[in-house]
């Protein structure tokens, strides 16, 4: 029988940059989206163009834990990076296996596009264009980073009908309505999260993308977390525990990648009872951090409880070894707090390799003797140093700081946000540094 819901498409795009890697990356935004959407009548249809597992694309060579390397296909460079001496790629699915997808659907009352770094809006105008190619009649609407930090831009360059800056359940109703005549009923949250994503729009879903909360009660300098987002929700404990259940009942998952920016805060009332009603019920499942967890919060009590429920990979977020550092930019931890985090870690059974640790590196003023001092403290506390490129963001409180540091017009061209150009750092701290740097750190971690 013929559904009289109306076909809604959700598009994850193409990535345009110099380097991508699938650390655990998934269209969660979109599939939290489908979710919603369906509750209010329509149907969703999910086009990832990154999609590991779609039949035209070579297999992931580590099936296990679901990530490593996007298909890369070399592409010009746009003109702003012509004098930039590394290949510029897309990165995902080619664009003759997504045309044909696209041609072989229904035609969708409206399309749905995302956009995440503010960088990244070439490969969401590539995309744009082949939808208007195959739909030339549907309208296009853009969400996501780079419309939410970037809106001026995203309505002129994206070449979307319309641009809806912030959370897409909140914002997306009016333009739908005033473009299909149908919307989104409006209900009030409160404090508790209640959407959990559609992972059946995934062709194949090999690992539980979990998002328990929203937001951050920090404010970092660097982080734009609070304009994404704004305040602090959380799924409620008892939803997040069936949605675990479904996965491994459903999908047989192994593994759970976290994506909250904030999972241990208030760890005593939430992350605690989570990991081990879900350690019991679930003993075969790894848990991962890919965004980093707050070295503050990790007492003896949560590391114990972490090694039970069986984390693999643990990344934390210190940025910085300088407590002056975390005054000035959010206050989120500082030496004492990590130094006392990671040795709860280490008693609790975590080997230096499980414990990353990313220290944020070319940004304004920064010094190469204060980077190589970061690294050396992360060693000397039993962690492993993971180098983060700075990337400046429109928007957060370091942007001012940026726009006077950076050779290049940040203001005026997202392609210079690039983490790849460092484009606010010093002069001395350069990709030569870098690399000797991160040669530095793997000799260290040889031996573990």
């Amino acid at each position: 029988m013929t559904s009289t819901r109306p076909r809604i498409l959700l598009v994850n795009p193409w990535i345009h940059d110099f380097a991508a890697y699938d650390l655990w990356a998934r269209p969660m935004g979109l599939l939290v989206l489908g979710t919603r959407l369906r509750e209010q009548g329509w149907e969703p249809v999910l086009v990832d163009c990154l999609d590991p597992d779609h039949p035209a694309e070579q297999p992931p060579s580590r099936r296990r834990h679901a990530h490593g390397r996007f298909r890369r296909t070399p592409i010009p460079k746009p003109e702003a990076l012509a004098e930039v001496p590394r290949t510029f790629s897309r990165y995902g699915v080619s664009p003759e296996s997504i045309r044909r997808d696209l041609m072989e659907m229904p035609r969708p009352a409206a399309i749905l596009v995302t956009g995440m770094m503010t960088y990244w809006y070439t490969g969401v105008q590539e995309t744009i264009r082949l939808l208007r190619e195959c739909f030339p009649e549907v309208p296009i609407i853009l969400g996501g980073v780079y419309a939410t930090l970037m809106p001026e831009h995203a309505a002129k360059w994206s070449r979307a009908d319309e641009v809806v800056p912030g959370p897409g359940e909140r914002n997306l109703s009016e333009v739908l309505f005033r473009l299909t005549g149908r919307g989104l009923e409006q209900r009030d949250h409160g404090e508790s999260l209640e959407c959990v994503p559609a992972l059946d729009l995934m062709r194949t879903v090999r690992f539980l993308p979990l998002l328990t909360s929203r937001g951050c009660p920090f404010r970092c300098a660097y982080c734009a977390s609070h304009r994404l987002v704004g305040g602090f929700m959380r799924l409620d404990l008892t939803a997040a525990l069936q949605e675990i259940e479904h996965a491994v009942v459903r999908y047989d998952v192994r593994d759970v990648a976290l994506y909250d920016d904030a999972f241990l805060v208030d760890a005593a009332r939430y992350a605690i009872p989570l990991l081990q009603a879900s350690g019991e019920r679930f003993p075969q499942l790894g848990w991962h951090s890919p965004n980093g967890l707050h070295a503050a919060a990790i007492n003896s009590e949560v590391a114990a409880v972490m090694k039970k429920a069986a984390f693999e990979t643990i990344r934390i977020g210190l940025e910085s070894s300088s407590d002056e550092f975390h005054a000035a930019t959010g206050a989120k931890t500082d030496r004492a707090s990590f130094e006392i985090a990671v040795r709860n870690l280490v008693d609790a059974g975590f080997s230096r390799k499980q414990i990353g640790v990313y220290l944020l590196v070319g940004l304004p003023g920064q010094s190469r003797e204060r980077i190589e001092e970061d690294v050396e403290f992360v060693l000397r506390c039993g962690g492993y140093p993971k180098l983060a490129e700075y990337s400046p963001i429109p928007g957060t409180h370091l942007w001012t700081e940026a726009l006077e540091a950076s050779r290049f017009p940040i203001h005026r061209e997202p392609l210079f946000h690039n983490c790849t150009l460092l484009p606010a750092a010093s002069p001395q701290v350069d990709w030569s540094f870098l690399r000797d740097t991160r040669s530095r750190i793997a000799a260290a971690m040889a031996g573990e």
